[in-house]
């Protein structure tokens, strides 16, 4: 699976130096077409498997739903290439840190447009960092002393840092992350339904929720040729099999999510491509220990011995992904020494054995079972799981209810109100670098949706956070995953795959951080 992973990687490179560079080889869209030809199309649609949660960029949902839209809106000051791993300009020119690593001087590119008119300046910049600092999100800031952080000029400002914390850079990737207008801010009273002060290669069109989100191509946007196509449509469309039917007929262009039961029609189609590429994220089954009985380390022992996870990805996955190997994917590798040292421990730790499960049970004082509540989201891949599991879970005498939810309510109840009892979700190294993922087991981050707490394990990813020696990095970043994984925090479950299917008509589609293909560098042929 990895090889062809590789594969379509490759592939798209290709098609992407033949393509996108510079973004001034850029096919033209103009016009109707010569006698006897179509016009070319002007609009993209994608088949998109559930609706986004909102528009704020920095306060709001962060599903993966959602992010593949705004993506095409907002953008970073720093870029993370797929598959390459590599951080490049995007909105920053570029970035130096001074001698001790304690500043870091960046510099726009000149002449950048945000959607209502202005240039984007550097005290555009630290104002969204700030802005970003007290929004739900604002781990992304951690470390960056935004009161001494100043603007040089224009396009140049500084980012005070508190700390040596060399993950930074990769903060900077990060979708939420993104710069707007100051002004238009301020005009509009942060009111992101209203207003559109980004600096994307789109804008925010018509939104009918639940239905479609349309957008217009950026005209001052800062890439010449760039976007190719005029219009986006996300059409939503909840069942699998029915977006993998949209692109077959004609009704989509492109279909995110393709279902593990479409991939053999969608392959044998020759007016359709296939796109697979594993994420650098794992599901994963977790727990509210803020609350008895999770806080037993030995309720959650009992959980995960109780998971047939070989089983649940073959009788749910469809061929899709793989069963989980450890707490992290194992594509993921020291972005900032630039090393091969693996940032992941291999998964042996709980194994499926009921019997083991219904011991520690009875030793946690509950040889009978209890019940509970396992919020399962609204993506149909981990309704499923929760079918699965609380099946498994009743051989142990533990009877769990399922509750579905759309997206923005149920990241409500888990993040901000934490009512739940079991949940699923994923954990990743979704900036590049592993601090990222480690810091879901820091006490105060916005990601502990558990309510795990432990001074050691604070102590551990502070110190492997600091440390930018390759080879004590990796010793540190192994030493937490398996401390995570003796406590039991989370229980892994699958690696995650994305798997797109697309006209043959499109071209240029390039896959972005965060599973966000980048739009645009997609033109018709």
């Amino acid at each position: 699976m990895k090889k062809l992973a590789r594969v379509f990687a490759m592939l798209l490179c290709v098609c992407m130096l033949a393509t996108a560079c510079g973004g001034g080889n850029t096919p033209s869209q103009s016009g109707g077409g010569s006698a006897g030809t179509s016009p070319v199309k002007d609009t993209l649609v994608v088949a998109v498997q559930a609706d986004m949660a909102d528009k704020d960029p920095i306060n709001g949902s962060t599903t993966n739903d959602t992010v593949k839209v705004k993506a095409q809106v907002y953008e970073t000051l720093i870029e993370r290439t797929v598959p390459e791993q590599e951080y490049k300009s995007l909105l920053a020119e570029k970035w130096e840190f001074n001698e001790d690593a304690t500043e870091l001087t960046i510099t726009l590119r000149e002449g950048i447009k945000t959607h209502n008119g202005e240039t984007l300046t550097a005290e555009d910049c630290l104002f969204s960092l700030n802005c970003l600092r007290e929004s739900a999100n604002k781990s992304v800031t951690d470390h960056m002393d935004l009161e001494k952080s100043h603007v040089v000029d224009d396009r140049t400002f500084v980012i005070v840092m508190d700390e040596v914390y060399m993950p930074v850079i990769a903060n900077l990737s990060y979708p939420t992350c993104v710069m707007f207008s100051k002004k238009g801010y301020e005009e509009n009273n942060g009111d992101w339904a209203t207003m559109d002060i980004g600096t994307g290669p789109y804008t925010w069109g018509d939104w009918s929720i639940g239905s479609s989100i349309k957008m217009a191509a950026f005209g001052d946007y800062y890439v010449e040729g760039q976007p190719a196509i005029k219009n986006l449509e996300f059409k939503v469309i909840s069942e699998d099999g029915n977006r993998y039917i949209e692109v077959e007929t004609g009704g989509a262009d492109l279909c995110y999510n393709l279902s593990g039961v479409d991939i053999e029609a969608a392959g044998a189609n020759p007016n359709v491509e296939v796109f697979r590429e594993y994420t650098m994220d794992n599901c994963y089954l977790s727990f509210n220990q803020r609350n008895e009985p999770f806080k037993d380390v030995r309720v959650r022992q009992a959980i995960a011995y109780a998971l047939d996870i070989e089983g649940a990805w073959k009788v749910c996955m469809d061929g899709v992904g793989q069963p989980a190997k450890g707490l992290l994917p194992d594509n993921i590798t020291d972005s900032i020494a630039k090393t091969d040292s693996p940032y992941h421990v291999d998964y042996p730790v709980y194994k499926y054995n009921l019997e083991k499960a219904k011991e520690l049970l009875a030793e946690a004082g509950y040889p009978n079972g209890f019940s509970c509540r396992y919020h399962v989201g609204h993506m149909a891949l981990r309704q499923a799981y929760g079918e699965f599991f609380a099946n498994a879970l009743k051989q142990i005498g533990i009877n769990v209810e399922i509750v579905a939810l759309d997206a923005a309510t149920n990241s409500q109840a888990l993040k901000v109100e934490h009512n739940f009892d079991i949940y699923t979700w994923g954990i990743a190294a979704t900036n590049g670098d592993i601090d990222f993922a480690n810091r879901f087991f820091y006490t105060d981050s916005v990601n502990n949706i558990f309510g795990y707490s432990n001074p050691d394990m604070d102590a551990m990813i502070v110190a492997a956070a600091k440390e930018i020696d390759p080879a004590k990095r990796s010793e540190l970043n192994a030493a937490i995953q398996q401390k995570a994984l003796d406590e039991c925090i989370i229980v892994p479950i699958y690696q995650q795959e994305d798997i797109y299917c697309y006209s043959t008509s499109l071209q240029g589609l390039r896959n972005g951080a965060y599973q966000s293909p980048l739009l645009k560098y997609c033109y018709f042929a």
